[in-house]
């Protein structure tokens, strides 16, 4: 099994299924010792954009039994930033997830020659740190 711990090793097992035409969410599910378990892009959009349902990521992640996983998706455009939209998303994935507690590793943004990572530009740290805000709501 390939241990992918770092955003670097994502990269590394991703990028050879970047596709130039069209967005594609990928899922990269880990288990305790942070070795894939399971690979498998689960949306396919347009040029621009691609419709996402959390539901479909985590019912994959369950049948996998996964202890954590990391997200990515592609760009065509070549542009790695992450889009207002992706870090929307990845918020409200983030919330799922430490809610489910399957907890989110990164989220990547990639093309074939390059990745943005979301969890070394430190979104992750920040929204851990607002986590409790999230937990007394739960708790009400």
């Amino acid at each position: 099994m390939i241990e992918v711990s770092s955003s670097h090793q994502a990269f590394e097992v991703l990028k050879e299924n970047e596709n130039p035409f069209a967005e594609e969410l990928w899922i990269i599910a880990l288990n305790a010792q942070m070795k894939m378990i399971h690979k498998e892009m689960i949306f396919r959009g347009t040029a621009d954009h691609c419709l996402i349902h959390p539901r479909d990521i985590f019912r994959i992640l369950i049948i996998c039994n996964a202890s954590s996983f990391i997200m990515a998706h592609n760009h065509p455009s070549q542009d790695v930033t992450p889009s207002p939209q992706d870090l929307t998303l990845t918020y409200k994935i983030f919330q799922l997830a430490t809610m489910l507690q399957i907890p989110i590793q990164d989220h990547l943004v990639f093309t074939s020659q390059k990745y943005f990572s979301m969890a070394d530009h430190g979104y992750f740290k920040k929204w851990k740190k607002s986590k409790k805000k999230f937990e007394i709501y739960l708790t009400e």
